[in-house]
């Protein structure tokens, strides 16, 4: 938030500083020999750049004339420009008795095309800093006004074609624009005008800044107007209000409205590590205590969601610290789908980015988005937000109702923890945590599923009122990388669920062909219902490949026992249910069901190992759920980074 906020205090600071060039100038002439040498001499000690002046003229009186023709001021030795800063012409009026006082009290200012070139190295020096020499140091802290009551009277201050550069090297900034004062029509204030523009990160960057003139800065009875406008690329920022005191912030009454396709692209600018989301819009009141920025009274529109809750941001922390607490009674959880790269939906508020990805995924048909996420800007500041979200629409399939988490970033490393979402009438609890210390983060989750309905996943659906029972089950995976398909591709871990009693539809079944009934030996019910007594089921995932394990639902006729693997990153499934008979059966067709080909559209059919349906004798026996599932579910979690 400091990085943009600055551009503000160094917009009005432009202006300021033009001012203190001029006074500068004035208070080196009264303090020297009267001859332009010595005032070279004076200016550049103080400066700590080589000065230059041209022509000195001087018409004394009680407001005594000043006339500066052709100044410069040396660049740094590292600097590209030709120059820091230079003027054609400074005129200004100076009282004199006033200054006996201490005050110092200018009729007229006047710069006609002045230049100010700033710069600021790969070391983050920047060019117009005093150096090491602690006279000038002292000389700047000394002249800088500390608030209202020290500028200095100013009557009427005129900048003519004035031109401002800026470059940053490291942040790849490069602005280049006018400042300029416009006196304005009768009856109206005269006003300070900034506009540059140029680049940042090589995307098209402009700021625009209005504020009062140099009288009002001293006029401690009206407040101090600020009208700042910033376009980044496709981010919009918006400063306007008023201020008791610009200098220290105080009496402020200044709105934010900041709005763009996707919130992390606000990292260049402001230096905050925003999530990605949706195309958004943030308003609320900006506020500030020393070293502390504040968003107050906030509304958040992200994608189709709503959100309130302030920001502040701690500037005494090194690295900085972002607080945040947010509470939404509208979510819509597809708004979410950004964190881990993938694009909200069709029917949603998305960018055109994310629109991009969208075409790309259907195109290639990939499971996960290969959207790489800036988890390494998660460096640049520590934060603790939080989020309550009481109401979340979501589709029927993923039937998620309310979330809440904490994620506290330090060090590079952001925790969600605690992470709880209520979802098919149970909930799924636990944390996440990203750790992007290295430039190959660590990805790690431990989530714990709890009365899941399995039926809440059909709503909406044929096979709703016929499918139910509760699910329990576990998910601990670790990964490597910088987007959801880098982690899920080399990902180790299990999964594990389990359900103990319930039925599905046998719609669901006989989708795939009537003899998978006589295959499975499955018994359905008057009411199309495929009892089942129990359900296991351990993924393990090594290097991304996923192994079915002890996987196997207890039927009222049969067992089935699912063996094989999936593989996402190639999306290939090839996997086999056998059924074990518990009774005699007498057309039993002895293979076993198939389930090949592409994860999106597999095909399914029956590998017989006799030709004809034969007689079988059952023997297997009812397994024992609660113990199984008990040992299921006790499994130790894997050790984030371990293979």
């Amino acid at each position: 938030m400091a990085r943009a906020l600055k551009i503000l205090g160094w917009s009005a600071g432009v202006v300021v500083l033009l001012v203190g060039i001029a006074v500068a100038g004035g208070y080196f002439f009264l303090t020297s020999d009267y001859v332009r040498g010595q005032l070279e001499s004076q200016a550049s000690a103080f400066s700590g750049r080589k000065t230059k002046i041209d022509k000195v003229k001087v018409d004394w009186g009680a407001t005594t004339h000043v006339h500066l023709d052709g100044i410069q001021v040396s660049n740094s030795e590292w600097g590209k420009a030709d120059h820091l800063m230079r003027a054609s012409e400074v005129d200004f009026e100076i009282r004199l008795w006033p200054l006996l006082h201490g005050n110092l009290v200018l009729p007229l200012v006047t710069l006609r095309k002045p230049e100010l070139h700033l710069e600021v190295n790969d070391k983050e020096q920047g060019n117009w800093e005093p150096g090491q020499s602690p006279v000038v140091a002292n000389a700047a802290k000394a002249v800088t006004p500390d608030n209202r009551y020290e500028m200095p009277l100013i009557g009427r201050l005129e900048i003519v074609e004035g031109k401002l550069s800026f470059s940053d090297l490291k942040k790849k900034l490069n602005l280049v624009g006018i400042v300029s004062t416009a006196l304005g029509k009768a009856g109206e204030q005269p006003q300070a005008e900034l506009s540059v523009k140029g680049t940042l990160e090589n995307q098209p960057l402009s700021v625009h800044f209005v504020g009062g003139s140099a009288i009002m800065l001293r006029d401690t009875s009206v407040p101090y107007p600020v009208d700042l406008d910033i376009a980044y690329g496709g981010t919009k920022l918006k400063v306007k209000g008023t201020l008791d005191d610009p200098f220290q912030w105080k009496g402020a009454n200044v709105k934010l409205d900041l709005s763009g396709p996707n919130l992390s692209e606000i990292y260049p600018l402001l230096g905050i590590p925003g999530p990605p989301t949706p195309p958004y819009r943030i308003t609320g009141q900006l506020e500030r205590d020393p070293g502390i920025w504040k968003l107050t009274h906030t509304a958040w529109h992200v994608g189709q969601s709503d959100l309130t809750g302030d920001v502040v941001i701690d500037e005494h922390f090194k690295p900085q610290h972002l607080t945040a607490k947010l509470v939404s009674q509208h979510l819509v959880f597809a708004d979410l789908a950004p964190l881990v790269g993938a694009p909200p939906g069709k029917g949603g508020n998305v960018s055109a980015q994310q629109q991009q990805t969208q075409q790309q995924l259907e195109a290639t048909g990939d499971l996960f988005p290969n959207v790489p996420l800036h988890v390494e800007r998660l460096r640049a500041m520590n934060m603790d937000v939080s989020l309550d979200a009481r109401h979340v629409v979501a589709p029927d399939y993923l039937p998620v109702t309310a979330l809440a988490f904490r994620v506290v970033v330090e060090n590079g490393k952001a925790t969600a923890k605690p992470l709880t979402l209520a979802v098919a009438g149970g909930t799924l609890a636990g944390e996440l945590s990203i750790d992007a210390k290295t430039d190959n983060p660590d990805v790690h989750a431990a989530l714990m599923a709890r009365e899941l309905d399995l039926g809440a996943f059909f709503q909406g659906s044929k096979y709703f009122d016929t499918t139910h029972g509760k699910i329990q089950g576990r998910i601990n995976l670790a990964g490597h990388g910088k987007s959801l398909a880098q982690v899920m591709g080399g990902a180790d871990g299990h999964v594990e669920a389990a359900m103990a009693g319930g039925s599905v539809s046998d719609l669901l079944v006989s989708l795939a062909g009537l003899q998978l009934f006589d295959a499975l030996i499955l018994y359905v019910t008057g009411d199309h219902r495929i009892p089942i007594r129990c359900a296991l089921s351990r993924l393990d995932f090594q290097h991304g490949n996923v192994t079915l394990v002890r996987t196997l639902f207890d039927t009222e006729k049969s067992v089935l026992h699912v063996e094989g693997q999936v593989a996402p990153t190639s999306q290939v499934v090839n996997v086999q249910i056998k059924a074990d008979p518990k009774k005699f059966d007498l057309l039993d067709l002895h293979g076993p069901v198939v389930v090949a080909g592409k994860i999106r559209k597999p095909e399914v059919s029956i590998a017989r190992v006799i030709p004809i349906p034969t007689p079988v004798f059952g023997t297997a026996k009812d397994i024992a759920c609660e113990a199984l599932t008990q040992e299921l579910l006790s499994g130790q979690p894997i050790v984030p980074g371990q293979r």
